[in-house]
């Protein structure tokens, strides 16, 4: 009987509820798009509120990763995208009170090429930065698949493309002299518009493509969720099982029988 007992203590069943990975963690992709948006729409008129709202979101989100990890919503914590995305935005709200004008100028071409080098540097070493991302969508035996590692690779090559693209389209209203000209159509869309559209491409493709090559992977979080129930072995245990002695005794050798036992385990 103690070992029954010492087998339901270790074994517990917790379904996964509002606040799971499942749930929360493969939407944490979209958070880092706030910051993103405010500096990329706000810069060239408001630069230093710009700065300081992204700066500030950027932080918000890192504290409210903190208590996703606390809570269960997110397999590991901090996301080091997140984290780029605090510095950037800090760095920068700094240099806009020394170099105003050149911030105001050079805004996206400076935070883009930051982030289109750390996703190339994180691709160059086989650990791209998507694959905290990625992960949430598995459940943890799953994390080192092939498969995830792959969609990994997709999707931060997606990211890698959207900062990239960022970078040099913000040189048409440049070439143009159209920089300071905050109403133009030239500066509006290269500007504000269209990186603001790229990396919101390439969140939504980040939070779909995993569905879509994952799914025999992501169907085995129902299987690992789910009650459900384990016949132990009676033989495992001193005593017997089914009013027979264990096989190493004789017949007729006086025993105490216990009945098998039945405990509800879940996998993790």
């Amino acid at each position: 009987m103690w070992a029954s007992q010492r087998v339901s203590s270790e074994i517990q069943f917790e379904p996964p509820g509002p606040c799971s990975p499942y749930v929360v963690g493969v939407n944490a992709i979209f958070l880092p798009l706030i910051p993103y948006t405010i500096f990329t729409a706000l810069h060239d008129t408001h630069v230093h509120l710009a700065f300081i709202l992204g700066t500030a979101f950027s932080g918000g989100i890192i504290l409210f990763g903190l208590l996703c990890r606390a809570t269960g919503g997110y397999r590991s914590w901090p996301f080091l995208f997140e984290i780029l995305m605090l510095i950037v935005n800090a760095v920068l709200l700094g240099m806009s009170y020394a170099e105003t004008h050149d911030i105001i100028k050079y805004t996206p071409f400076i935070a883009n090429s930051v982030f289109s080098a750390f996703a190339v540097v994180s691709i160059a070493f086989r650990v791209p930065f998507t694959l905290q991302y990625v992960r949430q969508f598995v459940p943890p035996a799953s994390a080192g698949h092939d498969a995830v590692t792959r969609a990994a690779y997709y999707t931060s090559a997606a990211w890698t493309t959207a900062f990239v693209a960022n970078t040099l389209i913000y040189l048409v209203p440049i070439c143009k002299g159209k920089q300071w000209q905050h109403s133009n159509a030239l500066n509006l869309v290269f500007r504000i518009i269209l990186p603001i559209f790229f990396a919101l491409f390439a969140a939504i493709f980040t939070r779909i493509w995993p569905i879509k090559v994952l799914h025999m992977l992501i169907r085995s979080i129902g299987f690992d969720s789910a009650p459900r129930k384990v016949v132990v072995n009676p033989l495992a245990f001193p005593g017997g099982a089914g009013g027979m002695p264990p096989p190493m005794l004789a017949g007729g050798v006086p025993i105490t029988m216990q009945p098998p036992v039945v405990v509800h385990a879940v996998a993790v």
